[in-house]
């Protein structure tokens, strides 16, 4: 079932969840073509990730473990199946035009403006990435239950850094996956 590991910082929980998800992988808890999802918030934490997992984890069971950001395991999500949201191609808002577009907008009406720009271009905003994949996943239950086939188990590194939305989407993906 689903873990919680709490401890403070340096206390040892990546390294916990890392060995977790190798034993998982070493006793047959995956099938052929299953693999461990690990997502974490920054490309650098991640680094640090994948070199201590490579220190950890041999080889044959880290092909198994699949590493990475929040936000790159969405986009390759809404790359693949934003036709489901919208007829028009997603692509990406680039920071720089994403800060123009916003300007003089107040904190709190970020999301709702970053939803009319979807609507009206298909540029996808990074504050609403896991608001637009938890209502993909949400209207398409045979897309959300072939990604969780294929990640029967998500470790959530960082996860007091979860925002609501992103809790929103791991909620959705928890109905069937493991988390960790």
């Amino acid at each position: 079932g689903n873990i919680l590991i709490m401890g403070g910082p340096g206390s040892g929980k990546t390294t916990i969840a890392l060995f977790k998800a190798k034993e998982i992988v070493e006793k047959g808890g995956l099938k052929n073509g299953q693999k461990i999802l690990f997502l974490s918030f920054a490309r650098a934490t991640i680094s640090r990730v994948e070199e201590h997992a490579g220190a950890l984890i041999p080889p044959e069971i880290k092909s198994s473990i699949e590493i990475n950001t929040y936000h790159g395991f969405i986009w390759n999500i809404l790359q693949k199946h934003g036709y489901l949201l919208s007829a028009q191609p997603l692509k990406l808002l680039p920071p720089h035009e994403a800060s123009t577009k916003m300007a003089g907008v107040k904190k709190e009406d970020i999301p709702a403006k970053a939803h009319a720009i979807f609507e009206g271009s298909g540029f996808v905003h990074f504050d609403i990435f896991a608001s637009l994949c938890a209502e993909l996943l949400e209207k398409s239950t045979a897309l959300r239950n072939i990604i969780c086939d294929i990640y029967p188990v998500i470790i959530l590194d960082e996860f007091q850094d979860t925002n609501p939305d992103e809790w929103g989407l791991i909620r959705l993906l928890g109905k069937t996956s493991t988390l960790i």
